[in-house]
Order: C-alpha cells, then sequence, then structure tokens
C-alpha cells in the first residue's frame, strides 16, 4: 500500500490535490528562478513548465472532486 496518500492504512497521508498543490509549488518556484533568463532554451522550459502548470490545475480539480466523492462514500478523506 501506498505510504504517501491517504488511505485506511495511511490515515496521515497525504490527498492527491495536497501532493500535486506541493509539485505546482515547486515548478512554480523553478519557473520563478528562470523567469530572467532569456537564453531560448530556458524560455522553452519555462512555457513548458506553464503548460503543466496548467494541466496541474485540472489535475488538482479532477483530485478535489474525487477526494469528495471519497467522503460522501467513507464520510472522511480517504485520497
Amino acid at each position: 500500500m501506498t505510504k504517501l496518500l491517504v488511505s485506511k492504512d495511511n490515515p496521515n497521508g497525504h490527498t492527491l490535490e495536497d501532493v500535486f498543490r506541493m509539485i505546482r509549488g515547486d515548478i512554480l518556484a523553478r519557473v520563478n528562478e528562470m523567469h530572467s533568463d532569456p537564453r531560448p532554451e530556458v524560455q522553452q522550459v519555462i512555457a513548458n513548465n506553464m503548460y503543466i502548470l496548467g494541466l496541474m490545475e485540472q489535475i488538482i480539480s479532477h483530485a478535489e472532486a474525487s477526494s469528495e466523492v471519497m467522503k460522501r462514500i467513507y464520510g472522511k478523506t480517504q485520497g
């Protein structure tokens, strides 16, 4: 069983959306550090990361929706 996510065996784990928010924060920090570098390669990495951030927003939304379903089923967060 997972050691990271919430489950009946790991009630103190993280929800998917929490993990994805942590990843999103790391990506934002990386983009912030690189934003003033004018090299085309760096700008491409920034563009890729911005695209990934957009996808992360969708992923977080879906994870939140799943958590709400799990709360209705089990009465508490199950990841």
